[in-house]
C-alpha cells in the first residue's frame, strides 16, 4: 500500500474499523515513527472525524489521549494522524484468551475513572 497522508505518513496495512472511519497502522516517511490513520470519506452524510480531531486537542495531555498529528482532507477522504498508544483492549482481551483476571479488571476500572476524571476537568 502506497497511499501518503499529508504527504508525510504512509500507510502501512489497516488495523481497525468503526461506524464513521477506518484505522490503519502508518509510519511517517522520514522519522519512521509509527502513527494511527484514521480515514473517513468525505461523501459521509455525517461527517465526525473533524469533531473527534477538536475533541482530542482540546483533551490532549491526558493519560490514553493520543496527540493530533495532522488533520486534513486527503484526496476522497477526512484523514486524521494520531499517536499510536499501543494495543486495543480487544487485542489484550484475546491475548489473555478471553479472561480478564480480577486484578486486571480493577486496573482498567482505575485507569477508566482517572480518565473520567480528567474529562470532567477539562469540560
Amino acid at each position: 500500500m502506497d497511499h501518503v497522508v499529508g504527504g508525510t505518513y504512509k500507510l502501512v496495512r489497516k488495523i481497525g474499523k468503526g461506524y464513521f472511519a477506518e484505522l490503519y497502522l502508518g509510519v511517517n516517511v522520514q522519522t519512521e515513527e509509527e502513527v494511527a490513520v484514521k480515514l473517513e470519506s468525505t461523501k459521509t452524510e455525517h461527517p465526525q472525524l473533524h469533531y473527534e480531531s477538536n475533541l482530542y486537542t482540546l483533551l490532549q495531555g491526558g493519560n490514553g489521549i493520543p496527540k493530533v498529528r495532522w488533520f486534513g482532507i486527503e484526496g476522497e477522504y477526512n484523514a486524521m494522524v494520531i499517536d499510536v498508544l499501543g494495543p486495543s483492549l480487544e487485542d489484550l482481551f484475546n491475548y489473555c484468551n478471553r479472561r480478564f483476571t480480577l486484578k486486571t479488571t480493577l486496573m482498567l476500572a482505575d485507569q477508566l475513572v482517572n480518565s473520567q476524571n480528567y474529562i470532567l476537568i477539562k469540560a
